[in-house]
């Protein structure tokens, strides 16, 4: 069974229902749809938990952000955030939804089918749909040396 978790803590309630129509508009079936306010504890019985979280202004501004999308990584889910519906901008994403989302897609149907498959599409894009940038990480130089040894 799946399971599509559309998490409403910062959205209106016809920002709720414009996600809960992209929901359906992705392939979700009705009863496989519902809200919450907030993360909690995984469903049990449930072998495919999504957590859709909308990057509105409001909640990349919340304190809580980080703390709420690590909440997702207990127990087998998945955090999928999808930029909001007119968000064109191609804002950065918070950090916590690049250390910890499976996936970050536009308001699209089609992505956001993409990435719920389960079948380890990653994709982040900005709202644009262009991939986003990758981070910079600092290499451990030790490790290269030691390759390099070899």
């Amino acid at each position: 069974m799946r399971r599509l978790r559309i998490l409403t803590k910062h959205l209106s309630p016809a920002e709720a229902e414009q996600t809960m129509a992209l929901a359906a508009q992705s392939g979700f079936a009705p009863d496989e749809i519902e809200t919450i306010d907030s993360i909690g504890a995984p469903l049990t019985g449930c072998d495919d938990e999504i957590i859709l979280m909308v990057l509105s202004e409001a909640a990349c501004t919340a304190p809580g952000l980080e703390d709420d999308v690590k909440q997702v990584a207990n127990g087998a889910r998945r955090a999928i955030c999808v930029w909001p519906k007119n968000d064109k901008d191609g804002a950065e994403p918070p950090s916590a939804a690049r250390k910890y989302a499976y996936s970050v897609v536009p308001w699209d149907a089609g992505k956001l089918k993409s990435a719920a498959a389960d079948d380890d599409v990653l994709i982040f894009e900005l709202p644009s749909g262009a991939p986003m940038p990758k981070v910079h990480t600092e290499r451990n130089m030790c490790v290269d040396e030691e390759a390099a040894a070899k």
